[in-house]
């Protein structure tokens, strides 16, 4: 009967596959459904009888499948397929880029630190405050600070300190640190003073390191 499929039990390594053999579809159909099922290259399958009376050898592309006498065949039909596959697997998860991730978490991912944006000679506060950015004990006791009630400058530019810091992570761009530089300047008089044609003076970094590590010893040591 034309368009007549018969049960199909087909090996591959470890798998039992089970379909539909159409003898009208003929050798290509039955390897591109394999293909298919099994992702082994159509050229490189190796397609052998296991159920006696259907061919002998490798299936040729050119045998006729319809010379079969299936109702000698027992049922379901049983085959062997040799091949590996080759195919590669999609991506099963969507490529993301780093430009398209929201701020926060393209921060987290970014191969490098977000940088301070240098206010008039304030690469020396910028420095400081990169190079600390990654002691831990620092970045702990800033989170647990709580400033004295007497605490002044100090304690204003602690906490200017933490934000900062946060928010440097939460951002994968150069940062403005204009708080920061104001409460530096705050706590740090002789840091405010100005050149002759007002720009801001050039500082020493571990002077402004030193005068850090005072206030954070005073703050939250109580010392």
């Amino acid at each position: 009967m034309a368009g007549e499929g018969h049960p199909t039990v087909v090996k591959w390594n470890k798998e039992k596959i089970e379909l539909t053999l159409v003898p009208e579809h003929g050798v290509k159909g039955l390897k591109a459904e394999l293909e298919e099922r099994t992702g082994v290259p159509v050229d490189r399958m190796k397609l052998m009888p296991k159920s006696k009376g259907l061919w002998k050898g490798v299936l040729k592309d050119d045998f006729d499948l319809a010379s079969i006498n299936y109702s000698k065949v027992k049922s379901p039909l049983q085959m062997l397929l040799m091949g590996s596959a080759t195919k590669l697997a999609g991506p099963k998860t969507k490529t993301v880029f780093l430009e398209d991730l929201p701020p926060e978490e393209a921060a987290k991912v970014a191969p490098e630190p977000s940088g301070l944006v240098n206010l008039g000679n304030t690469c020396y506060l910028n420095s400081v405050v990169q190079c600390l950015r990654s002691v831990p004990q620092l970045r702990s006791g800033l989170r647990g600070h709580r400033p004295r009630p007497a605490a002044g400058g100090g304690g204003i530019f602690l906490a200017s300190l933490r934000e900062l810091y946060d928010s440097l992570d939460r951002t994968a761009e150069a940062f403005t640190p204009a708080n920061f530089v104001m409460a530096t300047k705050v706590a740090f008089p002789e840091f405010a003073r100005t050149g002759p044609n007002g720009a801001p003076m050039q500082q020493d970094a571990e002077e402004f390191f030193s005068g850090l590590m005072t206030i954070a010893a005073a703050e939250m040591t109580g010392g």
